[in-house]
């Protein structure tokens, strides 16, 4: 009412004033002039959303972030309470004191970790630099400076002038796995697939110069191009969801409810058909994978076989791709119980070191053991090979995958280092494959 009034009494008639009573007022200089505050650009508003996102991680304030994140970051999650009860879980032993924000590059495409299919361009992307209370403490060793691989990405919308977050860096359902000091005991049956060649036909022997082994082999590691298109084709139809390694994890060690018919796709060796064969069939159905390269043979030739090449790899693992390692070469059984600390750093530390450089930076913390686990089941050896998961934990991995003569879902959040996978080859029908899938949890 009283600006009405002000308004009202603004458009009333006033008496002239006559020439000798008036004088005009003091002039008005410059610098005391009434100035518009210039409205914010996109860099500072961008900023500031990631600066208040980033705050908020440090305070412990997830439930907060809900409303900031896109609605492709909210699809990643079952819902807002389960995402601030697994952030809480995973922090709570973990606290970060800080986290500071590089120069923004613009213009850059946010892929969803999860989903290939899905992407968002011209995002703003902040690299971050985060430090914890206490980093030494944390498990496994090296782990806390992992957490500034990661990135803050924020979506501007030009037509209502407001940023939102997708890339949500350290909180980000992709970042570092930390394990808890008390790992709650927690079972999931989720099929990790292990996949070698996807092949338009299968291997002919005349293109192995005799070397029959070897021929029977790739033989043995083959799925026809048509199989896998209908294995994801089927998956696809029951709305089943593949989900990375780090997710795994996030749902065994801190209670994060994984999706409906959830599934693992893992590619071992680099062979060059996942690249031209697999990975288009990953994308048409929005599913990703988990690829475990041997580092000494990226971009080789070794008989009829090719291997993906650097670039390749780099671009896998920046268009919603994840990566882990699996030796050098593929050809030292790690279970050994001679194996020295030496022989094992050469073939793991050394090429864990060299992929995360090849695909730029994305941590590695997942281990595929190269060759046939030797026991039948899941846990055969296991107090055997304790020593191997102790220096493999000091190398900073959380986790290996096995390779089972007999097929198996079971993931324990107490055998990490004993995650099984199901092979997949010529004689695995698609209603086979699919039980796995129809039946997981």
């Amino acid at each position: 009412m009283a600006a009405m009034a002000l308004l009202l009494a603004g458009c009333s008639a006033a008496p002239a004033a006559t020439p000798a009573t008036h004088r005009p007022g003091p002039a008005t200089s410059a610098s005391t002039r009434p100035t518009a505050t210039p409205a914010p650009s996109v860099s500072q508003i961008v900023t500031a959303a990631a600066q208040q996102f980033a705050g908020q991680i440090v305070s412990g304030a997830f439930d907060s972030q809900w409303d900031e994140l896109a609605p492709e970051a909210q699809a990643l999650w079952p819902s807002q309470s389960a995402r601030t009860a697994m952030l809480q879980a995973k922090f709570q032993g973990a606290a970060i004191t800080s986290i500071s924000l590089g120069p923004p590059t613009a213009g850059v495409t946010w892929y969803d970790p999860e989903s290939p299919a899905v992407s968002v361009p011209g995002t703003w992307r902040f690299p971050v630099r985060v430090s914890f209370a206490d980093p030494g403490a944390l498990s496994p060793p090296g782990v806390a400076a992992l957490f500034s691989m990661t990135q803050i990405s924020v979506e501007y919308d030009s037509a209502t002038g407001t940023a939102s977050v997708v890339g949500e860096g350290p909180a980000s359902m992709d970042a570092p796995v930390i394990v808890p000091a008390t790992v709650t005991e927690r079972q999931l049956d989720v099929p990790l697939f292990m996949y070698h060649l996807v092949e338009n036909q299968e291997p002919q022997e005349s293109a192995y110069d005799g070397n029959t082994y070897g021929w029977e082999i790739d033989v043995g590691l083959t799925t026809l191009t048509s199989q896998f298109q209908s294995q994801m084709a089927y998956a696809h139809s029951i709305g089943a969801t593949s989900i990375s390694l780090q997710h795994l994890a996030d749902a065994l060690l801190y209670g994060l409810p994984p999706p409906p018919h959830s599934f693992v796709i893992t590619f071992d060796d680099g062979r060059l058909s996942q690249w031209t064969n697999a990975a288009p069939i990953l994308r048409e159905y929005g599913f990703t994978a988990v690829f475990f390269p041997c580092t000494a043979l990226v971009g080789g030739v070794y008989g009829p076989q090719q291997y993906v090449t650097a670039a390749q790899l780099r671009e896998l693992a920046s268009t919603g791709f994840s990566f882990g390692d699996h030796t050098l070469k593929d050809n030292v059984a790690l279970w050994v119980g001679d194996t020295t600390t030496q022989q094992l750093e050469l073939v793991t530390d050394q090429s864990k070191t060299t992929l995360e450089s090849l695909i730029g930076g994305q941590p590695i913390q997942f281990i595929a053991y190269s060759g046939v686990w030797p026991g039948a089941t899941q846990f055969s050896y296991s107090a055997t090979e304790q020593p191997l998961f102790t220096t493999l934990q000091s190398y900073g991995y959380v986790g290996g995958l096995q390779d089972l003569q007999v097929d198996s879902d079971a993931d324990l959040s107490t055998a990490l280092w004993q995650l099984p996978r199901v092979r997949v080859g010529l004689g695995t029908s698609t209603a086979s494959w699919g039980t796995w899938v129809e039946n997981a949890a």
